[in-house]
C-alpha cells in the first residue's frame, strides 16, 4: 500500500490543536450559554404572546384583560434548563404544561369540595356563586407552544460554539 503521512513540528500549531481537542471534550460551557440564551427567548415568547404567531387569547385573558398563558406566571417560572456534556434542554415538571403547549382536549369532569360544604366562584357577571359540585363539559384548548427555540436564537448558539472553538 502507498501512502502519505504528514507529521506537524510547528509548536505553535500543535498546542493550538491541542487546545482545540481539549475544548471539544466537554461542551458543557457552551451549552450552558445557549442554555441561558434559550430561557430568556422562552420569556420574551411569554411577554410577546407567542412568537414568531401569537397564541390564540385565552377566555380568561379576554374577560381580564391579562395575558394569555401568563395568570399566576407559575408556568413561566417553572421553566428550567438542564445542561449536559453535549446536551442542554429546556422544560417544565408542571403537570398542566404538556397540554397548554400540545393543546388538546381536557375531558368532561364534575369537580367537588375537598374541604368546604361547598364552592365559591365568581362567575362572568361578577356574582358569588355556591355549589355543592359542578359538572364542568369536555373542552378542547388550542396548542400555545412556549418552549420554541427561535431562528434568532440559532444563529447566536452558532456563534457562541464559534468562539468556544476558536478560544475567542
Amino acid at each position: 500500500m502507498i501512502g502519505i503521512r504528514y507529521k506537524i513540528y510547528d509548536r505553535e500549531f500543535r498546542q493550538a490543536i491541542d487546545g482545540l481537542t481539549g475544548r471539544l471534550k466537554n461542551l458543557s460551557k457552551p451549552l450552558r450559554e445557549c442554555g441561558l440564551v434559550g430561557l430568556r427567548s422562552i420569556s420574551k415568547t411569554f411577554k410577546a404572546g407567542g412568537r414568531p404567531v401569537r397564541w390564540k387569547p385565552s377566555k380568561r385573558a379576554k374577560m381580564t384583560g391579562g395575558q394569555t398563558l401568563i395568570d399566576t406566571a407559575r408556568l413561566l417560572r417553572s421553566i428550567t434548563m438542564e445542561v449536559k456534556a453535549t446536551s442542554v434542554s429546556w422544560g417544565t415538571k408542571l403537570k398542566y404544561a404538556a397540554i397548554h403547549h400540545l393543546g388538546g382536549t381536557i375531558p368532561a369532569r364534575v369537580v367537588l369540595p375537598r374541604r368546604a360544604k361547598a364552592l365559591r366562584w365568581i362567575d362572568r357577571q361578577g356574582n358569588v356563586r355556591f355549589a355543592k359540585k359542578v359538572h364542568i363539559p369536555a373542552f378542547t384548548m388550542p396548542a400555545r407552544e412556549f418552549l420554541v427555540i427561535q431562528d434568532e436564537d440559532w444563529r447566536v448558539f452558532k456563534r457562541i460554539f464559534a468562539d468556544y472553538i476558536t478560544g475567542t
